[in-house]
């Protein structure tokens, strides 16, 4: 048993516990889900500069980043419970004022704050969930909890296409769901675990806690994020029709949840460091594969939808390492880091995989995610290796 398990739960109430708090994060995955497509969308129709554009889509990951470092101290302060309500209700706010105030800067501002509120419940809930898993599910749990957080993300943009951009509904709509994401965790409260807070750590303390876990992270981060953004660019670049190009994120990102629970019992099962690099080595020989096989409709989606699988498997499988390795105190601080180093990635990645695209658009996009990916392998290994000698 690890120092981050609640040892004095019983079976039943830590099933409850756990199903409660995967519940909410399925809401806070439905608010990021709404929210990006929302204010892109919008800014279009208000015929905004393309910068301005990729500034209102960047800010949210910026606010997270600025906002993480400060969560840990504000939970141990609040309690789990009520720090989750109280980001929720930033974020709930934040889409109403979206409504009132109808202008481009103010979006940016209000975009800014309400991701910052949503840092809380993000956090909140990975450290949640770490510290009631048992190890021998851990990565079964957090496969439970990647899909509930990462469906929220997929089902945001069919909700909006189903209440529309104009008007006051897609707007109520978003912070009722929000509002709504605290109910399970509310009704749990007798269940939360306690939460510690070592004040004299900080983002690079913590990142050497578990540096193979923050290089994951990272790894999730750019892939994600990526892959997610270029891939329908990569596909009609290559001469893929419109259609069949957005068709293939939608199954990049069904891979993603439907691979997760076998890909999590499979963590459970072996190591999960070394499976961390054969996930790593899987993706190199997928996005290899991809200017090659993006052509064709069967082999494609095939290709796509094991590439969905691997890209959410870092995401599942560095939460695990990290309840693994980390103590109790220490365990907000250390999910906060890992957040930053996601975030991280998720800058880089489209970052320089954009750069390359514009000298090949197909083939720079693949050569420079499995040279990102080659790097961060070789990052674990020596991590991994100068770790165990001392």
């Amino acid at each position: 048993m690890t120092t981050t398990e609640v040892s004095f739960f019983a079976p039943r109430q830590r099933l409850l516990s756990l199903t409660a708090v995967i519940a909410t994060s399925f809401g806070v995955g439905l608010s990021f889900g709404v929210g990006f497509p929302l204010a892109a969308l919008t800014f279009e129709v208000w015929q905004q500069p393309n910068w301005m554009v990729g500034l209102v889509s960047a800010v949210p990951a910026l606010a997270v980043i600025v906002g993480l470092p400060f969560v840990p101290r504000l939970t141990e302060r609040m309690g789990p419970v009520w720090a989750m309500v109280c980001g929720c209700s930033v974020g709930a706010l934040g889409f109403l004022l979206m409504y009132f105030f109808q202008s481009a800067w103010a979006w940016v501002v209000i975009r800014f704050l309400m991701s910052a509120g949503l840092a809380i419940p993000w956090l909140t809930s990975e450290t949640w969930i770490n510290s009631v898993s048992r190890d021998e599910t851990r990565g079964r749990v957090m496969a439970a909890y990647a899909i509930a957080f990462f469906t929220g993300f997929l089902i945001g943009p069919i909700a909006l296409e189903t209440f529309g951009l104009s008007g006051p509904l897609p707007f109520l709509m978003a912070a009722l769901f929000v509002s709504a994401a605290v109910v399970p965790v509310l009704l749990a409260r007798k269940l939360a675990p306690p939460f510690h807070h070592d004040g004299t750590q900080n983002l690079l303390s913590t990142l050497r806690l578990a540096p193979t876990a923050m290089a994951g992270g990272f790894i999730g981060g750019f892939a994600e994020i990526t892959c997610l953004s270029l891939t329908a660019n990569v596909a009609l670049a290559a001469g893929v029709a419109d259609a069949r190009a957005l068709s293939l994120v939608s199954i990049m990102t069904a891979g993603g949840i439907a691979l997760q629970l076998p890909f999590g019992w499979l963590s459970d099962k072996l190591p999960r460091v070394p499976l961390l690099l054969v996930n790593a080595a899987a993706f190199i020989l997928l996005i290899l594969l991809l200017p090659v096989l993006i052509t064709t409709p069967t082999t494609s989606s095939v290709l796509t939808f094991l590439l969905g699988g691997v890209i959410l498997g870092f995401y599942t499988l560095s939460l695990a390492i990290i309840g693994e390795r980390v103590g109790a105190r220490a365990l907000a601080a250390a999910n906060a880091s890992f957040l930053v180093m996601y975030q991280m990635g998720a800058i880089v990645g489209p970052v320089a995989a954009g750069v390359a695209m514009t000298a090949s658009p197909v083939i720079g996009f693949a050569l420079t995610l499995a040279a990102l990916m080659s790097i961060c392998a070789v990052v674990i290994v020596l991590l991994e290796w100068t770790g165990n000698r001392r």
